[in-house]
């Protein structure tokens, strides 16, 4: 074989494997976001506290997501039937979601009160420092309302 073709052979052969260390990086980096919140990794739903109206129909349910370093931690509130167990993974609230504002105040079980009014209206009374990113008013044939307080008189 011609020196010639041996060094076309060697940069082909270095050519392939520098190619499959590349794909096999690429993968890798893809794997890491994937898992990680930047990427929308998993987050965890932890379960504050329920509130089932009247007839015991409609449950209001109040849950603290934790999504990593880089995506603040929420409250969160989802209206549901009273059966509904919540999704610990992904769940999101479909009603109330809100943070603590950069950490003006706390996120901590006095910061939301659920209160049924009646069996289709709930009020949710939360700390005015929170920084409430959804306040749906209809939920489910429920009707919600909000009342701002400071955390002092939740």
């Amino acid at each position: 074989m011609p020196a010639q073709q041996q060094a076309v052979d060697v940069a082909r052969k270095l050519f392939d494997d520098m190619h499959k260390l590349k794909l096999t990086f690429v993968l890798a980096v893809l794997f890491a976001l994937a898992c990680s919140p930047i990427g929308g990794g998993m987050s965890t739903n932890t379960l504050v506290k329920e509130s089932v109206n009247k007839r015991h129909t409609k449950k209001a349910i109040l849950f603290l997501k934790e999504s990593g370093a880089t995506v603040a931690d929420s409250y969160q509130v989802t209206i549901a039937n009273v059966q509904h167990a919540l999704d610990t993974i992904n769940e999101v609230g479909n009603a109330f979601t809100a943070d603590d504002n950069h950490g003006v105040t706390l996120l901590d079980t006095n910061s939301i009160v659920l209160t049924w009014l009646d069996n289709d209206t709930l009020q949710i009374d939360y700390d005015k420092k929170l920084r409430a990113f959804t306040q749906e008013t209809h939920v489910d044939n429920v009707t919600i309302v909000y009342k701002l307080r400071d955390k002092t008189q939740l």
